[in-house]
């Protein structure tokens, strides 16, 4: 020390071991400010659109009575399953059907029938009687409780469907839609349902949850 100082004045010293120890505390501040940065970009909960997690296909997403209609990622004993249904119906390879489960115990589906190629496309009211999961005789909606597996709203015939992609052989069916439906219980109460889909049954994997879930 007694060499240090013979060369180099204390004040001398003093600047440089103090200008070390800021040097050591802005590089600790640094390291801490990149590990949290680190840390909330790895949450998969958080920030989903700004990681690049966007809804490309396979999904439905629908504004009726003040609620979203779309469906969700069943959890439950180590089996997980992406509660939407896209298929083709047996009579014609352009009927299709599409089911979806939401998380509060409704059941919704659309037959989309005789869908031969892009455009505009009228919906028809629906049947009371139709039996679910199985396709109806025309383009039509059905909003189902669960528990009592029943309907609550079918649609009636004032509605349309705008198909803006649609290749059969592959299964891709993109559009949207709206449409007044009327209740079961009560013909004289009509809501309207307006939506988007986006579907490609040759990608359509069940058993993966989409990133936006």
């Amino acid at each position: 020390m007694a060499n240090l100082i013979s060369i180099f004045p204390p004040s001398i010293l003093i600047k440089n071991l103090a200008g070390c120890n800021m040097k050591r505390t802005m590089l600790l501040k640094s390291l801490i400010i990149c590990a949290i940065i680190a840390t909330s970009c790895n949450k998969d909960d958080d920030n989903k659109d700004d990681q690049g997690c966007v809804k490309e296909e396979n999904y439905f997403e629908a504004e009726f009575d003040g609620d979203t209609i779309e469906p969700y990622f069943n959890q439950g004993g180590g089996i997980g399953r992406y509660i939407l249904s896209f298929s083709r119906c047996y009579d014609n390879g352009n009927d299709w059907l599409l089911t979806i489960n939401t998380e509060n115990d409704l059941g919704f589906d659309f037959s989309l029938i005789g869908i031969t190629g892009t455009g505009n496309y009228n919906i028809s009211t629906g049947n009371p009687d139709h039996i679910p999961a199985n396709c109806a005789e025309n383009i039509s909606i059905y909003i189902e409780d669960q528990i009592s597996n029943s309907y609550t709203f079918i649609s009636s015939s004032n509605g349309t469907i705008e198909i803006t992609e649609y290749d059969s052989g592959y299964g891709i069916l993109v559009g949207t839609f709206t449409c007044e439906l009327v209740s079961t219980a009560d013909p004289s109460v009509k809501k309207t349902i307006t939506g988007e889909f986006n579907l490609n049954k040759s990608t359509l994997d069940k058993t993966k949850r989409p990133c936006w879930l």
